[in-house]
């Protein structure tokens, strides 16, 4: 009885958002090499949806961007490598984006850019103020230096919907940006007040300096660098965090371990920054252990910044007068899941749906979620692997968007309500002991249970053992003795279960 993970919408009234963009992600798959390449598409668009499988020529490794127009309909998307239509095809000159040395070192086994570029949120899609029917796509391209390290190109490629019947062609091409090495990672953009133009921002390496670029009818623009009051050190600072813009476009957020957090005013007017704050989240020395890639996301209600370090998530509350001693609350610590790898916290991304989704940088079977994002502290209600995926994710697969609604009353979606379909099912921890256990195992069972289906799966999702259970009394008192040494999944699912919910532990099998 392995679950794939149905989402159902209730519409309770007619959806006031107006703008749609971000209504489709698509998640890489990690294990659909004998099927051929598929994604997984998450559609956030009003009515009964759920996870779709579709075969598509690309794959994602990191890097991961779909365009939709402000009615949530899918345009294109791009893996880093390759820019895909609508219907699946890769466009007219949409092969081999981001060529340069690096590139050829990737793609040796990925020529056809099946599995994607290498980068976490280093791609954005913008659309162009100038001509309806045009797309900016920002990325960044690795390429190997002099020096022997490996630096990047910042770039932008160009789409054209207007072209092959609506389909879209790329008109241009890797269009390199001269005189600036950006970091990997932290890339981020937001809407003019105007409602047209947009403001990009993009930390530099080896340096204290923030790009700042406009894109207006005249173009891509870059205006003067602004000063972080923060250094990016080049071995610390690059690929080890995101920066995001709040909601309301009013603050930016930059985030790293090594850096902590850098938190700023921000002119939507004029782009610039101002009254900036660093909060210390981490007493660590920068050394070699510190670098952990984590992520930064705001509350919807612009409130709340929460930050991932790999195996600490905090909330930091922007409202309180002193923000470092009296607003940074912990959440919760990575609990050791692996499923079936490590689910470690790496990426996080507010969804159309108010909630904000976490994966970890190795493929998995499920996602973290924070499902009350506004709430304070652990009252926004985060659950490790709560969301279970119908297959394994690609590594760090989070899309990477710009605000769209910043100018709307909501920024996300109030009437998507997520709740459960038949086949959805919501993770809790399931106390089992000894562990590890060279048999015998003591199972914990849920308060008020009664009756239920308890299920052993090894690492590969085979079920071992399937049997049913009405206890009279807990511990349930079960024996594994028989199966080989190694890691096994516990997962115990209740009758008349209107909660949706099932209980499951992870246990190692020795001798």
């Amino acid at each position: 009885m392995k679950y794939i993970i149905l989402f159902i919408t209730l519409s309770l009234s007619l959806s006031s958002i107006a703008q749609k963009e971000d209504y489709i992600w698509q998640l890489g798959i990690d294990d659909g090499i004998d099927v051929g390449i598929q994604t997984m598409e998450v559609n956030f668009n009003q009515g009964p949806f759920n996870i779709n499988i579709k075969n598509t020529p690309v794959g994602f490794d990191h890097n991961n961007r779909a365009i939709c127009d402000t009615d949530g309909n899918l345009l294109f998307y791009t893996n880093g490598c390759a820019i895909v239509n609508r219907q699946h095809e890769i466009m007219p000159n949409g092969h081999r984006m981001n060529w340069d040395s690096l590139f050829t070192a990737w793609t040796g086994w990925n020529e056809d850019c099946s599995i994607g570029y290498p980068g976490i949120q280093n791609i954005l899609i913008l659309d162009d103020p100038a001509h309806t029917d045009g797309y900016y796509i920002i990325h960044k391209a690795g390429y190997f230096a002099n020096d022997g390290n490996t630096h990047r190109d910042f770039r932008f490629s160009y789409v054209d919907m207007s072209l092959e019947n609506g389909l879209g062609d790329v008109v241009v091409v890797d269009s390199i940006l001269k005189n600036i090495e950006p970091l990997g990672s932290f890339l981020t953009a937001i809407r003019h007040t105007n409602k047209k133009d947009w403001w990009l921002l993009q930390p530099l390496e080896e340096s204290a300096l923030i790009a700042t670029f406009l894109i207006n009818e005249d173009g891509l623009i870059r205006l003067d660098d602004q000063n972080s009051f923060e250094y990016y050190d080049y071995w610390f600072s690059s690929a080890s965090g995101t920066s995001r813009f709040s909601p309301d476009g009013t603050k930016y957020a930059h985030f790293s371990r090594v850096d902590d957090l850098q938190l700023y005013d921000f002119d939507r007017s004029s782009g610039q920054l101002s009254n900036h704050q660093k909060i210390e989240l981490f007493e660590t020395p920068r050394d070699s252990s510190d670098h952990k890639f984590g992520s930064v996301e705001w509350s919807p209600n612009g409130r709340f910044i929460y930050t991932c370090a790999q195996d600490t998530l905090l909330q930091i509350d922007t409202w309180e007068n002193d923000i470092q001693s009296d607003g940074i609350r912990f959440i919760d610590e990575y609990n050791g899941t692996l499923d079936p790898f490590p689910t470690t916290f790496e990426v996080m991304a507010l969804a159309p749906d108010c909630k904000i989704y976490m994966c970890s940088g190795n493929g998995s079977d499920s996602y973290h979620v924070i499902k009350k994002p506004n709430e304070l502290g652990i009252d926004c209600n985060f659950m490790q692997n709560g969301i279970k995926l119908p297959q394994g994710a690609g590594s760090a697969n989070i899309p990477l968007h710009p605000r769209w609604r910043v100018d709307e009353q909501h920024k996300c979606d109030n009437t998507i309500t997520s709740v459960f379909g038949l086949e959805v099912y919501y993770r809790h921890n399931l106390k089992v002991y000894p562990n590890p256990t060279d048999g015998p195992l003591s199972i914990e069972l849920p308060e008020g249970f009664i009756e239920g289906q308890l299920e052993v799966y090894d690492m590969e999702g085979v079920l071992i053992m399937n049997q049913k259970i009405n206890p009279n009394e807990s511990p349930l008192e079960i024996s594994i003795i028989n199966l080989p040494p190694g890691n096994y999944n516990i997962e115990i699912y209740p009758i008349r279960n209107f909660d949706r919910r099932y209980f499951t532990s992870q246990v190692i099998k020795i001798n």
